[in-house]
């Protein structure tokens, strides 16, 4: 696995994927669907916080992980989220200044290099945001900097699609024209690509007892619909945005197909690796 990379064409590249999210910020997790939710919830219970400690969300999106970070280490403790998208920032801020969690602190910020004080944290939560990341082992390096000495770490990355959510892709994808394709390999996070991988690079990154489970979640639409708005609140927006608009129609119409044939309701099974480590070696 080479670790060495165009830092400028990285830094392009994560700068158009918060660009992404930016733009579905709005209904980012607020389409009806349980998704991010109960990911972000078994993430913070695995990590095992308790009231009073201090935690950083990294990639805090609308706040999946954040506010049941928030609810465990209660108004003794502190969280701090940080985005590299400036509409998430601001609606998520906004989501917490309405519940009152004034132990709460929203941020723009990159990241994959945090700019805060070392040995600050006692966890560090980083839910479906480092596989997206240009470097992710230098990103574990830097979460590894902000812990305390008994700080833990919590990964979440996507361990499997349901085969009918990755034939929607690629029935999308096919509509794309040839300039506006990306390569093959290119977005594939090899270091997440099996859970021996990705113990390993949370291990090169400085972390022990490191272990590695998937979990299936499940995922309910009411019809093709409503799976469509959900699809354009989140990342395959990347995809819906490069077909032409006149192509539209007819890539929606494929991937619907490829969905649900019939056009009834559905449910998708997506499989989530949770990763959780510690600073100390025992």
């Amino acid at each position: 696995m080479g670790d060495r990379i165009d830092v400028a064409e990285a830094t392009r590249a994560k700068h158009e994927t918060a660009a992404v999210f930016d733009r579905g910020a709005a209904t980012y997790d607020r389409t009806g669907v349980e998704f991010f939710g109960p990911m972000g919830r078994e993430l913070v219970r695995r990590v095992g916080l308790r009231p009073g400690q201090q935690v950083l969300d990294v990639g805090c999106g609308r706040g999946a992980v954040l506010l049941p970070a928030a609810q465990a280490v209660g108004p003794t403790g502190g969280v701090v989220g940080i985005d590299l998208a400036p509409t998430m920032v601001d609606l998520t801020r906004a989501d917490v200044a309405t519940a009152g969690l004034a132990h709460v602190r929203v941020d723009v910020a990159d990241a994959e290099d945090p700019p805060l004080p070392e040995a600050t944290f006692d966890a560090v939560l980083a839910g479906l945001v480092v596989f997206l990341l240009p470097a992710p082992l230098d990103a574990l390096r830097a979460y590894r900097r902000l812990l305390r000495p008994t700080g833990r770490i919590g990964v979440t990355t996507f361990a499997a699609h349901d085969p009918r959510f990755n034939d929607a892709l690629t029935a999308l994808a096919r509509h794309l024209p040839p300039e506006r394709r990306q390569p093959p390999n290119k977005g594939k996070p090899e270091h997440f690509a099996t859970r021996e991988s990705t113990g390993e690079l949370l291990r090169r990154a400085g972390y022990h007892q490191v272990t590695i489970d998937d979990v299936p979640f499940e995922s309910r639409f009411r019809d093709i619909d409503h799976f469509v708005a959900w699809a354009w609140s989140h990342g395959a927006r990347a995809i819906l945005e490069r077909i032409p608009p006149d192509r539209l129609p007819a890539a929606l119409a494929d991937a619907a197909h490829a969905l649900s044939p019939t056009g009834e309701s559905l449910q998708l099974t997506t499989s989530v690796r949770f990763a959780i480590g510690s600073r100390a070696e025992s």
